[in-house]
């Protein structure tokens, strides 16, 4: 019986959500800012099919000349798509699929834990109201920013583990909770870090309600050590390595400086809905607004949280809870405005997050919460409670239909996968694009806006794997993958190979399997062996650093023992 109406509340929830995608079930793709998707998850896969496990140096990237982009960007939405791709699902309809179930997810998370804080009704609101949050069309369908999208998928699952732990402390929702920080790590490592702030002040305010106190410390503890374990293999590398790239110079100075990309107050109540971009002021290209609906059920709420604890003065921890919520509500919408510019000014790791907007990720989750307070306050103090679910069902669908009409790309694109995956496609279209993971020392230009850009042109995209200088010398492509690439070369003279790839840490060269040293002082780094006269098998190979290698050992560590004690539990 419990699993037969745990079912049909989830089949209402995903009816809830098929007005906020069936957008996507256009054929073809869509519009949007962030358009290299297809072409990250293309060549995820390719690296996959070469026999690495973990790609983390892709080709075509770097305008032909490699990338690092794994080793970076996080790869938690391509490792989804790529299980759909993996069954026979195209790119395209893969990426879509990921994005219909972060979608329901989200929905989904978000009314189990209001369902089980304060109950189905409010939950229901909750979960419309975070379906239909503004923002989370802005990220879909004009951002692009799918990476981003799918953490407020796994928001509401780690808050509701989080409190499912501190009413019940133990090893199993230990791991649980574990796990889904390390997926919000893996999603968006920059959400993850104002997450921890989020998670650690409630820990602190739940631990006050908590009798085994002892108990939910050291398992809240090894919760976050098993996340930060899982995902070491990832953030640890990304952190380290930084510092050979450009993206201090390049995203955090000039593109994405977090001094142009405030939300004006006057933003929240109102601003015009459109597919442009985020400018210095307030008159944006795209809405960063609440929703108008949303701000009406946080006035209720509030009104009704006044009532309701005027006369249920005893039920301290439900209005205590509330109030927590509202704190964090305000908190998270200062932190998106020019007021808390002197936080940002002097946390440095916050530049990172680029845009204080982002905070609406958080601002979509604690106004959903606080949405489903105000039912919950109403369903205490309304006496006609057949009347009230009427009235909440009707709410629900207002809000669904007033909402649903901007969940739409701005248009569509009839394109296929090969249109998307050429090698011009992606080594120049997509590459421009994509400079925050450069290595540093590449020779550079102004672009018209005044931004540093590599001073790469089209006519410099690299037309075969290597040059050899000067060229007396016959060669033979023996292997060409993205991380592992070999030739036999015939030398005529002592010479230099040249391998059409951007130098980072991790390329070792190697001639007669011979470790030999890399040069590559030329303009954009290419990494360069001296050849001497005569036939050479020559090796290069992205080898894992001692960096890399400690995140891989700890990942490897963490997920034995979730599987060791999985087994003993199963026992």
């Amino acid at each position: 019986m419990f699993k037969k109406k745990l079912f049909l509340e989830l089949l209402i929830v995903l009816i809830i959500t098929i007005p906020s995608f069936v957008s996507l079930l256009h054929p073809g793709y869509f519009s949007h800012h962030d358009d290299q998707h297809i072409a990250r998850l293309f060549l995820f896969d390719l690296g996959l099919k070469q026999g690495t496990l973990y790609p983390r140096w892709v080709g075509f990237l770097g305008f032909g000349f490699g990338f690092p982009l794994f080793n970076f960007y996080p790869p938690l939405i391509y490792i989804i798509a790529e299980l759909f791709h993996f069954a026979g699902v195209s790119l395209i309809w893969s990426i879509k699929l990921m994005l219909i179930l972060g979608l329901v997810s989200a929905a989904w998370g978000m009314y189990l834990f209001v369902k089980n804080l304060i109950g189905k009704l409010p939950a229901l609101i909750s979960s419309v109201l975070y379906t239909y949050f503004f923002y989370h069309a802005v990220v879909l369908y004009i951002r692009g920013a799918f990476a981003e999208f799918f953490t407020m998928s796994i928001l509401p699952f780690l808050f509701l583990a989080l409190f499912k732990l501190s009413k019940k402390p133990g090893l199993k929702t230990s791991i649980i909770l574990g796990i889904l920080f390390a997926l919000l790590i893996l999603a968006h490592p920059l959400i993850a870090l104002p997450s921890v702030f989020y998670l650690g002040v409630t820990f602190v305010f739940l631990i006050f309600f908590n009798k085994d106190k002892t108990g939910f410390l050291k398992y809240s503890v090894i919760a976050f050590l098993i996340g930060l374990g899982l995902s070491s293999f990832y953030w640890y590398p990304s952190l380290a390595e930084r510092k050979f790239t450009t993206v201090d110079q390049i995203s955090i100075k000039e593109l994405f400086n977090y001094k142009i990309h405030y939300i004006y107050p006057s933003q929240f109540w109102y601003s015009p809905w459109g597919f442009g971009g985020s400018i210095a002021g307030p008159n944006d290209g795209m809405t960063f607004q609440l929703g108008k609906v949303h701000i009406s059920f946080l006035v209720l709420s509030v009104i009704l949280a006044i009532i309701y604890f005027a006369k249920k003065k005893k039920d301290t921890e439900k209005t205590s809870l509330y109030y927590f919520f509202l704190l964090f509500l305000f908190f998270s919408l200062f932190m998106a405005t020019p007021f808390s510019s002197p936080v940002w000014n002097n946390i440095k790791y916050l530049w990172y997050l680029q845009f204080p907007w982002r905070f609406l990720t958080f601002v979509g989750l604690f106004i959903s919460i606080l949405g489903g307070f105000g039912i919950y306050f109403l369903e205490k103090i309304f006496v006609w409670k057949k009347l009230l679910s009427v009235i909440v069902i009707v709410l629900a669908l207002v809000t669904v239909i007033k909402y649903s009409q901007y969940f739409k790309p701005q248009y569509y694109l009839a394109k296929t996968d090969l249109q998307l995956t050429t090698f011009n496609e992606i080594a120049w279209n997509v590459s421009r694009t994509l400079l925050d993971f450069i290595p540093k020392g590449i020779k550079t230009t102004k672009s018209n806006l005044g931004t540093t850009i590599p001073a790469i042109k089209r006519k410099d995209l690299p037309r075969k794997s290597y040059q050899i200088i000067p060229n007396e010398a016959s060669v033979k492509v023996l292997e060409n993958k993205f991380e592992e690439k070999s030739f036999l070369v015939t030398a005529y003279r002592n010479t230099q190979f040249q391998l059409n790839t951007f130098n980072f840490p991790g390329w070792t060269a190697y001639v007669d399997k011979e470790k030999v040293q890399i040069n590559d002082n030329n303009d954009f780094k290419l990494i360069t062996i001296n050849i001497p006269m005569g036939q050479h098998q020559i090796l290069f190979r992205f080898e894992d650093t001692d960096v890399r290698k400690v995140g891989n050992v700890v990942s490897i560590v963490s997920f034995a023992f979730i599987l060791m004690i999985l087994v003993l539990y199963i026992h």
